[in-house]
């Protein structure tokens, strides 16, 4: 006989009420905050009457300092006046993503996502402290400092709010929208998920990397760089069909990717693809704030490929060198926009060709939230890749360079990479990776996972006399975590170096687990104090999916995607 259904439990009225007032103080507060952080901001923008929004802005954000403003403009210090330009365009990212927190925090409260509210405010804390950087030594930049300090503080506090509110929320059971330990460092406590299954064929694929012999890099290098690609363009889900077409030889609609680009008609909705035929295209490309969901894809790394030369040694502001910016400060970004996210390069070379003697040239720099790049080679020196800020994945891709080649302050995970370590200059150390977490409460960091840390030829007849390390931190709280990776034996004992003039390494967070190769020994970096030992469970804060929230944004993409641990 059926047992009569109970009628369902009335809900507890006191419970209810105390998690919306919970909710409501969380969002009360953290909009107060995130509005405080405004205030800090500083919006001087070209003068435009006739745009009422962004008259609006500039007189919401504007509340430097006017006498700071004009010594600024009076300086006849010209790094001054190129600075502040530069500085300008910044901070009116930061204004940006408070709008855009403002708005999530306004309309969704504590149910908002919070892993894009931490994300988006830790741009901001890295944006105040670039401004700050870009000032030439003098009164200017420590009025400049202090402005910026203030600021920091108080985007610090909204992110720790945040984390927070996360942790409140989950105690009762409401959908805060993020996994609470995302910040945190691995040391701290935390709830782990179950990892998340690539294709059984991905998986003894990805076993074999780190069987595979690590001894003989000479020979190694161009096989396994020819076998990264060759499985990339495998792998790969979904046709990418293009909107326009660019090649050389005239048989598409443009013959340089800068005028497709400026084609993208206003108002766009959707994937904009630009196809990038065979051939070397020597451009400055310039994907700009208003420009979102742009995907760029070419015939092969070594095909399609993107070059300049820019570098601090002929005169150019390292802020100024890249040959591909994703959000790059040659142009002026919209007042306001919001847009310019989830930019894709599939199958394409980017390089910065001026040698190690030009000092910093960056061939990539990419500032904005959810990038992908897949199947591609970016190919530089010193400071090839700029991951400034936000939210970055890349798979199957090659990186090279000498001193610092992967630096900013992105969350950023290399997945199935191969990262190429060149010969120096002379009594110069290799360095891979210069993060620049400012900020202990930012959500950012460097994370190389199934990724292959190797010296090009040139450097590894020289392993035994030029040192070479896998970072060293950039800014007090640089984080960088190696997870199931190989680590060829050219690498010094120690690991990672302090940065010259500043003793980092005991505030910085280094992080490793599961490697393998003869540069994978971490006897003598257990000694550092910023060094840490990770196991399984502390690993798995820096996944994809924990790390980058790479779950709901990055498989919709078609690029392959581990979201939890290999092993």
């Amino acid at each position: 006989m059926a047992m009569p259904r109970s009628a369902p439990a009335e809900p507890d009225e006191s419970a209810s009420r105390t998690k919306l007032l919970v909710g409501g103080i969380a969002a009360f507060l953290l909009l107060a905050i995130i509005i405080g952080t405004a205030a800090f901001i500083v919006s001087e923008r070209a003068e435009d009457e006739g745009d009422t929004d962004k008259k609006a802005m500039a007189a919401t954000m504007r509340t430097v300092d006017s006498s700071l403003l004009e010594a600024v403009r009076q300086s006849n210090d010209t790094l001054v006046h190129e600075a502040l330009l530069d500085c300008k365009m910044l901070l009116d990212d930061c204004a940006n993503d408070v709008t855009r927190a403002l708005s999530t925090v306004a309309w969704r409260g504590v149910d908002g996502p919070a892993q894009d509210l931490q994300a988006w405010l830790s741009a901001v804390i890295t944006f105040q402290g670039s401004c700050v950087d870009m000032f030439p030594k003098g009164d200017v930049r420590v009025q400049i400092k202090e402005i910026m300090e203030k600021a920091r503080e108080i985007s610090s506090n909204a992110i720790a709010i945040i984390q927070q509110g996360a942790a409140l929320a989950a105690m009762l059971e409401i959908d805060a929208g993020a996994e609470v330990t995302l910040a945190k460092d691995a040391d701290d406590d935390d709830d782990d998920k179950d990892d998340n299954d690539d294709t059984p064929a991905e998986q003894s694929d990805g076993e074999r990397q780190l069987q595979e012999s690590v001894s003989d890099v000479p020979t190694w290098v161009p096989s396994e760089d020819r076998r990264i690609l060759e499985e990339a363009e495998e792998e790969r889900n979904g046709v990418l069909t293009p909107n326009v077409t660019v090649a050389k030889d005239g048989s598409g609609a443009f013959t340089n990717i800068s005028a497709a680009l400026d084609a993208l008609p206003k108002n766009y909705s959707g994937r904009y693809v630009i196809y990038i035929k065979e051939g070397v295209y020597d451009e400055s490309v310039n994907v700009t704030n208003g420009m979102s969901n742009i995907t760029m894809y070419g015939d092969g790394p070594k095909k399609s490929i993107i070059t300049g030369s820019k570098s601090v040694g002929d005169g150019v502001r390292m802020w100024r060198t890249a040959t591909l910016g994703n959000h790059t400060l040659l142009i002026a970004l919209p007042t306001l926009a919001v847009d310019g996210d989830r930019f894709m390069a599939v199958k394409m070379g980017i390089r910065n060709t001026a040698g190690d003697e030009k000092q910093q040239a960056i061939a990539v720099r990419v500032k904005g939230d959810r990038a992908v790049f897949f199947n591609c080679r970016i190919d530089g020196h010193q400071d090839t890749l700029f991951a400034q800020a936000y939210r970055q994945y890349y798979r199957s891709c090659i990186v090279s360079g000498t001193v610092d080649f992967i630096f900013g302050d992105a969350a950023a995970v290399f997945q199935r990479c191969v990262l190429l370590v060149k010969d120096p200059l002379p009594g110069k150390p290799g360095v891979v990776t210069a993060h620049g977490r400012r900020d202990r409460q930012q959500t950012t960091g460097f994370v190389l996972h199934r990724t292959r840390i190797v010296a090009d030829e040139a450097l590894a007849s020289k392993s035994s006399t030029v040192k070479t390390f896998l970072g060293r931190p950039w800014k007090e709280f640089s984080r960088v975590v190696v997870i199931e990776s190989v680590i060829d034996g050219f690498v010094h004992a120690q690991g990672y170096m302090p940065w010259e003039g500043k003793n980092n390494l005991g505030t910085a967070f280094y992080g490793e687990y599961a490697n393998v190769g003869d540069g994978a020994n971490i006897t003598a970096r257990e000694e550092m104090k910023g060094f840490h030992v990770l196991n399984k469970e502390k690993s798995k804060v820096f996944t994809v999916e924990r790390f980058l929230n790479g779950g709901e944004w990055i498989p919709e993409t078609g690029t392959p995607v581990r979201l939890g641990l290999f092993g």
